[in-house]
Order: structure tokens, then sequence, then C-alpha cells
């Protein structure tokens, strides 16, 4: 029996071996064995992110500016940020009327932007206290720049050698006129003194056409109305030194000077009903709304409110209105810059930031492949002047400008044009006391020398201080 069953478990044992063996054989081979190709490395892969990693944020700038074309200032900001997506520009806007002494505030608190509007009779103010920082400093590349911007311009935005910004704006301080009421006044040309604005002015209140042929923005919260009353200075006067010397001592505190005279020939028009009593409470919007509106025929005010005078269907008078060369002996009037500038919170902020402050410059003041894209949109679509001297040959900014001005005139009177003289780190605050002594003459309540001679008096004391 025993020897019947040892061969069937024996033929079991060997199968099971076999079985086995073919199992093994069908697995991946040991590691030492051959193949018949050796294989060939892999190609290198970027490493995988993490999971759940976010891209890097953008770099958050503040931008604070007056409250002017807001809307074009955001559409601006967005393509600035379509073309830089690691910058972000958050905007912030003050009214112009107080836009500088609420920055001076900021800066007093310890709150200033990154980026902001500047001007020219502050830079020398913030500049000196630190308050805005030297782009050139950081930014070697913004000299090349200068070489084509207007000289009042670049000498506006320059302290102590220094370069603080990149132009938003360059305009005149312009004579302006209703042509038709002068026409129906009898006169076929405008006035080239200010006597002929006197005569003419005569004229027009003897006709019945306006009540006051004269109105100013001559609000004491107005900042552009030290600029239309050095244009008046620097018509009557020839060359320079009409306010100030070169070391910036005073001359004007005279009989007989050309400030004298401006401010005489103001008082009198205001006694004799030529100039507007509520010039002394008029703003610059409010100042173009009267114009618009035909209650006056002479005006002074920054070039860019032409665009707007004679905006078609603004008014019966769209244009009517034309710019005359200030009337005086010299023709001579204010060029002024505003500009976009920085502060030292930039660099605080880190690279980044610095980085990006000079991006929003180059692309808001500067050139985008080539071309100053945001200034001549400015210029076209708002009637804003500016420094960028190449501009004037751009066909699209000579047909904006031809629709509501004579570009003749206006070159003429660019090329007339004038940097504030006196610009130093008090220059803010002596306009400011300025302003209510003119008015104070004006008014008669002292005498025009009495504010003359107090003006002198501010001005030492500031410079001392």
């Amino acid at each position: 029996m025993r020897t019947k069953r040892l061969p069937g478990l024996l033929f079991l044992l060997l199968a099971a071996i076999t079985v086995t063996a073919l199992v093994v054989g069908c697995g991946a081979p040991s590691v030492g064995a051959p193949t018949a190709e050796p294989a060939q490395p892999a190609e290198p892969t970027k490493e995988a992110e993490p999971a759940g990693q976010e891209p890097a944020a953008p770099t958050a700038l503040d931008f604070v500016v007056w409250s002017y074309g807001i809307e074009t200032i955001q559409d601006n900001i967005k393509n600035f940020q379509a073309a830089n997506p690691l910058c972000q520009i958050n905007l912030k806007d003050y009214s112009w009327l107080d836009y500088h002494d609420t920055m001076v505030g900021r800066f007093a608190a310890g709150d200033p932007p990154p980026l902001l509007y500047g001007s020219d009779h502050w830079l020398q103010e913030w500049a000196a206290a630190n308050w805005l920082a030297p782009v050139d400093a950081s930014f070697p590349q913004v000299t090349e720049y200068s070489g084509e911007l207007a000289p009042y311009a670049l000498q506006g935005m320059t302290y102590n050698g220094h370069v603080y910004g990149l132009s938003y704006y360059a305009d005149t301080i312009d004579f302006v006129y209703n042509a038709e009421q002068l026409t129906q006044a009898g006169f076929d040309s405008p006035p080239e003194t200010w006597q002929d604005v006197w005569d003419m002015s005569i004229a027009l209140k003897e006709q019945g056409i306006t009540e006051y042929p004269m109105i100013l923005a001559f609000s004491q919260q107005e900042g552009a109305s030290i600029e239309a009353l050095i244009s008046m200075i620097y018509a009557r006067h020839q060359g320079e030194g009409a306010l100030f010397d070169a070391a910036n001592e005073p001359t004007f505190a005279q009989e007989g000077s050309a400030a004298f005279e401006a401010i005489q020939w103001l008082k009198e028009a205001y006694d004799a009903g030529i100039l507007d009593p509520a010039s002394l409470q008029t703003a610059e919007i409010d100042q173009v709304k009267s114009m618009q509106a035909g209650a006056h025929t002479f005006t002074i005010f920054p070039q860019y409110n032409m665009a707007e005078l004679n905006r078609p269907e603004s008014g019966e008078f769209a244009g009517k209105f034309k710019i005359a060369l200030m009337p005086g002996d010299s023709h001579s009037t204010v060029g002024y810059v505003r500009f976009y500038a920085m502060t030292p919170q930039a660099a605080a902020m880190g690279d980044a930031a610095l980085e990006c402050a000079w991006s929003f410059l180059e692309y808001f003041g500067g050139k985008t492949d080539g071309s100053y894209t945001v200034v001549k949109r400015w210029a076209v679509e708002n009637g804003l002047g500016f420094a960028q001297l190449p501009l004037f040959d751009d066909p699209a900014v000579e047909e904006a400008f031809g629709k509501w001005g004579d570009v003749a005139v206006i070159s003429q009177q660019a090329e007339l044009a004038r940097s504030k003289e006196g610009l130093t780190p008090w220059f803010g605050a002596w306009d400011v006391f300025t302003r209510a002594e003119v008015h104070k003459a004006i008014l008669g309540q002292q005498t025009t020398m009495d504010s003359l001679n107090n003006m002198v008096v501010k001005w030492n004391e500031l410079a001392q201080q």
C-alpha cells in the first residue's frame, strides 16, 4: 500500500515546485538581472509647487491726488496695473483747495503716501523738510527726460540740484476774453495793455453787455491765485527781478514797481465795478462756469480751462473764448508745473515698493514704448498743457488744441513764460499770507504799500526760521 502512494505524493510535490517557479518567472527580474538595453535617464522636470501655494501678492502703494479727472486717473491706473500686475495702486483724492494743508498735516502726522501729486510752489517747502524724496537719487535715469522738458518746468521740479518728479502737466497762466462780447462793444482786437483792459471794461459796462467785465479766482483757498497775480506782475516787468533778485531778496516793495501797479489796478478795478466783488470768494471751477454763462468778458486762469470753456454745447458762447498774450509791456506770464512725486515711504517699504514706484512714475509722467502715453492723453482729452516739448509736434495734440485755441498764440505765450521767482522752502507759507494781504489792499482796508511792506516783513521772517 505504501509503495503505491509515494509516487503520487512525489508527483504532487514536483508539480508544486514547477508552478512556483513559473509564478516567480512572471514577476520583475531581480536587480542584477541583465536587460536587453540600458534605461535612458528621464528628462528633468520642474519641482511641483506645494499644494495650495498662492501666487505672489502685488505690492500696494497709495497714490494721493487733488480732485480733478478722477475717472481718467482710475482708468490710467487700471491700464498701468494690467501692464504691471505685481503693482497695486490705491487712489485717494482731496480738494485742490485743501490739498496743500491736508498733505502737510499727513506729513507732520507721519502718514505720508508713497506716491502723490506735487507742485512747484510747494517743492522747496516739502523737499527741505524731507517729506519728498529726490527721484534721481534712487533712479538716475529720470534725468534722461530733462532734455525734453520746458526749462521752467524742469526748474519747478528741481531742488538743490536734484530732480523730484516727472511732470503730470505744465501750463501757462493765460489772459482770456469773450471775443463776441468784445466785438459787440466795438473792439476788433484784444487788449495789449492794462489800460486797454480798463477802457474796454468801461465800454462793456456802459453798453450793458456785462455788469462786471472781469472775474478772477482770488479766493484765499485758491492755490492758483498767486500765479494769476504774479502773471499780472510779470507782464508789466521786463526781465527777471520782478519780485525777487537772484539771492531771493524782495524787490517789489516800492511805489511804481510792477507789483505795486498790479495790486493798485485790482483795487481801482474793484472800486470801479470792473472786477466782480465775488472774485475774492471765487475758486477756479466757479470762475469757468461764470465765463461760460457770459457774465464776464475777461479773466485769467490756467490754460487747460480753455478746453472746457470752449467745449461744444457748454453754453451759447462756446467757441467764442480766445487767448490773448498777457497784457503789459513784456507779455510775460507764469509757467508752472504739477508733477508726480515720491516720498521716502516708498523706499521704507522695500525694494519691491521702490521698483513699483519708479514703474508708476515713468508710466504716468514718462514714456511707454517710446511715447508719452498718459501725458498725451491728458492733453488730447482734457486740454492739459505739458512740459514734454516733443508733444508740440504730435498731430493728435495739434488737432486737439486747435479745437479750443489758437496754437500760434499758445506757443508764443509759452515762449514768454517764466517760472515763479522766490521758490524757496517758505514760499508756500508766504503765498498763503500774501493772499490775505492782497485782499486787504483790494478792499481798501490798508494801502497797497502797506500790503507790500507786510509781505516783505513776512518773507524775511520766514526766511530766518
